[in-house]
């Protein structure tokens, strides 16, 4: 009985089977040979610049977030004081 596969999965093992050596294969010696020796190669400056900018447009977003949740936490709840009765309200 032969085995049938689709085109897709077929492709996809084409593809894995030229992707899974090469990333084995990958070096650093790209981003190496571009810089001096003991200094940063512009590669790495350029990726290192990139992930900053990541890092920083997560942290504006996590600040406010955390910012609310604080508020949140340490604020006085206005149910308690309404249902409160009259003579017990500061």
């Amino acid at each position: 009985m032969r085995k049938h596969t689709t085109r897709t999965k077929g492709m996809g093992r084409k593809v894995s089977m030229m992707v899974v050596p090469s990333i084995f294969m990958a070096t650093a010696a790209l981003a190496d040979t571009a810089g001096g020796s003991g200094s940063m190669s512009p590669l790495m400056i350029v990726f290192l610049a990139f992930i900053g900018v990541f890092v920083l447009m997560q942290l504006i977003p996590a600040l406010a977030i955390f910012g609310s949740l604080l508020s949140a936490v340490f604020r006085k709840s206005r149910k308690t004081e309404e249902s409160a009765p009259v003579n017990e309200r500061i």
